[in-house]
């Protein structure tokens, strides 16, 4: 059993929060958009605008128990939005901007939304969907625009909060999504657990690369630096390139990210070392080395050996990436912690507001989603001889529920413990992630196989970009076989080879690993796929798409 909680959570609500860090920082920059080429607020100018933004929600009689949708791309206006409907005493309902027109069409009716803040190419999916809902458009200068609606008497201060802070719909990899209610309580709590944890300040510079509609990025990348007085920069698009130059433009000091965004990194740089003079390949694989030996005695050498690399890169500015959200190759971490950049990774689950774990920077462990934040509890419920089980939790972070579905909330939270439907162990005060139950492969023989084990063993082959296991019956005998689907890195080869030459490649990757796994756990089958895995919008792979 991991630490116990210390105490609650503020009793203020979001908003009343945030006004405490208007107070400390007025002047400091808050929001920059389009890769801090674009408009910029001021946390005063935030204030006021949320004021009169949630003044016009108000005298519209706008504010009810549904919630206000809001369905845009990254950008300073959804922050707005967000932090306006909590203002006016609503709850917010992020839309994922990348859903198809049906799947908005049944989250609006579920949820029974009336008003959805939106931008031209969202409002353009709400008309394809033929909601019943008014639209207040970002976009729009006339009387159905957000300048209109700001227009209205601003509110002296925020009004008492719901209880229900935001409902969020669940990206749905296994299938249909929920709705997540989390209170105001569940995210301070939640901040407040961070803030233990990491350090952040006034000085800092976010930049927002994940979906805001994502707990993972609300609470980290938007709530997180707002309520430490920081600058947020919306970065302008996914693309790696255009990533490393709004870092280098804003001087980022911080990122939250999902390992592939990382993966997409790390195969900049490595496409950047395999093309360099043998020398200086020479000179960074011995420094790297140099690296590796001074973390073994727990001196980080590499903020100093490789600065001038990290500044070339584009990282110069860089102190912390944050990786959640999917499981991530143990190299990715190791890497760029010995380049000399805090990588942390943690775990979390949008029922928990979202963050559960952790690593520290001065405790990082390879391979670990670190210890439980200080007023979250963790436990591993029917372990097994090895001391893997499910994780289960317990704090101020965990959801009240799922709306509308008291069935499905009751599996969720058994006398107290949030049932995360993850398979894991801790050791030395870690979390140690094995896979999911859901994905869990049983041998004809009942032994326990964990799919994400050997995806890892997979990835560590400088071959292979992505890799997915899974079971399937046997035809005509008992039991299953385990199969892999495996995505070959092209940055390995100038162009891929042909298939027969390509499939004996990984022929060999596949028996390397099965070498080095008990004989019941051998992937007995794999297939190749070129293109990239299927993902949510969030890039976690769609596992039940391959079975």
């Amino acid at each position: 059993m991991a630490s116990q909680p210390t105490g609650d959570a503020s009793v203020y609500s979001i908003c009343s929060r945030f006004e405490q860090t208007v107070e400390r920082y007025p002047d400091q920059v808050a929001f920059k958009d389009e890769g801090g080429r674009g408009k910029e607020y001021r946390y005063r100018e935030l204030r006021q605008t949320v004021r009169s933004i949630a003044g016009g929600l108000v005298n519209r009689s706008c504010i009810d128990e549904r919630g206000i949708g809001i369905l845009s791309e990254n950008r300073p206006e959804w922050s707005l939005a967000y932090l306006s409907i909590l203002a006016a005493g609503g709850t917010v309902a992020p839309l994922d901007i990348n859903l198809k027109p049906t799947e908005i069409a049944y989250i609006v009716k579920h949820a029974g939304l009336g008003f959805v803040f939106t931008s031209d190419k969202g409002r353009q999916l709400l008309q394809e969907a033929q909601v019943d809902a008014r639209l207040f458009c970002f976009d729009d200068d006339s009387s159905g625009g957000l300048t209109a609606l700001a227009a209205a008497s601003p509110l002296p201060s925020p009004r008492p909060p719901s209880q229900v802070a935001v409902i969020i719909y669940t990206s749905g990899t296994t299938g249909t999504p929920k709705a997540v209610e989390l209170t105001h309580k569940n995210i301070l709590s939640n901040l407040d657990g961070i803030n233990q944890c990491l350090t952040f300040g006034a000085d800092d510079v976010f930049l927002s690369v994940l979906p805001l509609h994502h707990t993972f990025e609300a609470t980290c990348g938007f709530l997180t630096p707002l309520m430490s007085g920081a600058t947020v920069v919306f970065a302008r698009s996914l693309k790696s390139n255009q990533i490393l130059e709004d870092i280098t433009h804003n001087g980022v000091t911080l990122m939250v990210g999902v390992p592939l965004l990382f993966e997409k990194f790390h195969q900049t740089f490595q496409r950047k070392i395999l093309s360099a003079p043998l020398y200086r390949r020479v000179m960074f694989h011995a420094l790297l080395a140099a690296s590796a030996a001074a973390w073994q005695v727990r001196l980080k050498a590499g903020r100093s050996l490789f600065r001038s690399v990290r500044e070339r890169a584009g990282l110069g500015s860089v102190r912390m990436f944050v990786s959640g959200g999917a499981a991530l190759p143990l190299r990715i971490a190791r890497f760029f912690n010995l380049l000399g950049i805090d990588f942390i990774q943690g775990y979390g689950m949008t029922e928990c507001s979202p963050v559960i774990s952790v690593n520290r920077p001065a405790g990082i462990k390879f391979g670990s989603v670190g210890p439980p934040l200080p007023n979250v509890e963790v436990a591993i419920h029917d372990a097994e001889a090895g001391g893997v089980g499910e994780i289960v939790v317990r704090g101020d972070n965990v959801t009240p529920g799922y709306r509308g579905l008291p069935e499905e909330s009751a599996k969720l939270i058994v006398d107290g413990w949030l049932h995360t439907g993850d398979l894991g162990r801790i050791r030395d005060d870690h979390l140690w992630i094995t896979g999911r139950r859901k994905s869990l492969i049983v041998s004809a023989a009942g032994k326990n196989i964990y799919p994400e084990e050997l995806e890892e063993k997979l990835m560590e082959s400088p071959l292979v970009l992505e890799a997915v296991v899974f079971g399937r019956a046997r035809e005509g005998r008992q039991g299953v076989e385990v199969r892999a689907l495996i995505v070959p890195d092209s940055v390995k080869f100038d162009n891929i080879p042909p298939s027969d030459q390509l499939r004996e490649m990984m022929a060999r990757v596949v028996g390397e690993v099965n070498e080095r796994v008990a004989s019941y756990k051998r992937i007995t089958a794999f297939d190749i796929q070129i293109d990239e895995l299927e993902k949510t919008s969030t890039k976690k792979v769609k596992r039940f798409r391959y079975k």
